[in-house]
């Protein structure tokens, strides 16, 4: 839980590419998304002191694969809430046809 940020892990049926995929269609859409952080083995200053590369760690990678930021601040309306829900919603129809 963090108080910063508001994560979403997409299900294991969907594919890296596809969180890549959804993140450009949101982003389309006027919607201030992003991928989360990478695994923190993989952040540089872990990775150069303990060597670690990716793969290290499959089930931390696929698990950052599916992660993506939704907008989240406090002057964020209801309305604009209701509007990144529906057209993550609508993003996801569409990846799953």
């Amino acid at each position: 839980m963090s108080w910063f940020v508001f994560v979403i892990r997409l299900a294991q049926r969907f594919q890296a590419g596809q969180r890549d995929q959804l993140l450009h269609a949101m982003i389309d859409r006027g919607i201030q998304v992003s991928n989360y952080f990478p695994p923190v083995y993989l952040q540089p200053f872990i990775a150069e002191k303990l060597g670690h590369k990716p793969g290290d760690f499959p089930v931390t990678d696929a698990v950052s694969s599916r992660t993506m930021a939704l907008p989240f601040h406090n002057n964020l309306s209801p309305e604009e809430v209701e509007t990144v829900c529906e057209e993550l919603t609508r993003c996801l129809d569409r990846l799953e046809r």
